[in-house]
């Protein structure tokens, strides 16, 4: 495995995807990977059903979708999706894939994609590298071009929240690799195909504030952020770039243009278009794990700066 020197990132700030691992810009053309896994085109995975999945028609963009409201919605154990965001970069989509859910292995050839693993047990298996069972908070990456295989293994409902681009589609059927290697060996974050949170709780702690960046590409930032209660954060705002969170643990308060504050637990997104200034305060007597997924080229105005331009929506 390789990484890519500081000079290769700047040629590809235009493309769909940031390269992960050892995959250079001469191996791309518009974001698709020409340096893949090894494929065995000789043998396909079995053949699976593909059922689809209905979602009930929503409002998008909501400023919090409650976990509660959207699993409310299904009958437990049931297979079904829903888009709660689409903040122009991404699609997000809630999945609930119980245990046996067909899979529908495919590639992304000029985009990477992501899931937050909200409840259950979700065996991935990406690329070359071995499985991986994912479980609350964990987040997974398929980088562009990487055939991705995803199997709910436990929990009535293996809930994961899908983050893919806004034209995603599984035109491209994946197909299963020779051989199989370990995942991240020697690497650290961002980019990792899987993030742990069990992880990163034991490598940081339960008793300070600290923040650890996952994902970095050209389309998304995205840092997960563990405070300690009655932490408040600076207010600001954010031009030209939607934002939104999920909440993995605890109680957030949320305090966003002139609107009354809200409070958002594990489960719930929290969203927020571009030029509205707001900040955040964990409540309650436990400490909040929060990811945040933002433009890449965040820019914050600060409010309570002088020279600062004022918020365009409050």
């Amino acid at each position: 495995m390789c990484h890519l020197i500081a000079g290769d990132l700047n040629t590809i700030q235009d493309q769909s995807a940031l390269p992960f691992r050892c995959i250079s810009p001469a191996f791309r053309s518009r974001g698709a990977l020409r340096c893949r896994p090894q494929l065995c085109s000789s043998r396909q995975w079995p053949e699976r059903e593909e059922t689809e999945m209905t979602s009930p028609a929503q409002t998008k963009n909501l400023t919090v979708t409650r976990h509660t409201d959207i699993m409310g919605r299904h009958p437990g154990g049931s297979r079904w999706a829903e888009v709660p965001i689409e903040d122009g970069r991404n699609r997000v989509v809630w999945i609930s894939g119980p245990p046996g859910t067909p899979s529908d292995p495919h590639i992304h050839p000029d985009f990477n994609e992501y899931w937050v693993i909200l409840d259950g047990v979700t065996r991935y298996q990406i690329g070359q590298y071995g499985p991986i069972d994912a479980e609350w908070g964990d987040i997974m990456i398929a980088p562009a071009g990487y055939a991705h295989d995803i199997h709910p293994i436990e929990g009535e409902q293996a809930i994961r929240l899908g983050v893919t681009h806004p034209d995603s589609n599984h035109d491209i059927k994946g197909v299963p690799p020779s051989r199989l290697i370990p995942a991240d060996v020697g690497l650290s974050s961002p980019n990792l195909i899987h993030t742990s949170m069990k992880g990163l709780l034991e490598k940081h702690g339960t008793d300070s504030n600290w923040k650890e960046l996952a994902v970095l590409d050209a389309r998304n930032r995205a840092l997960i952020t563990h405070e300690l209660p009655g932490t408040v954060n600076r207010r600001y705002w954010h031009p030209d770039m939607d934002k939104w969170w999920a909440v993995i643990a605890g109680q957030i308060e949320f305090s966003i243009s002139d609107q009354k504050p809200v409070t958002a637990g594990p489960g719930d997104l929290v969203f927020v278009p571009g030029g509205t200034s707001h900040n955040l305060m964990t409540i309650g007597d436990k400490a909040s794990i929060r990811i945040t997924m933002t433009a890449p080229d965040i820019v914050h105005h600060y409010t309570d700066d002088q020279d600062a331009p004022a918020a365009p929506n409050g």
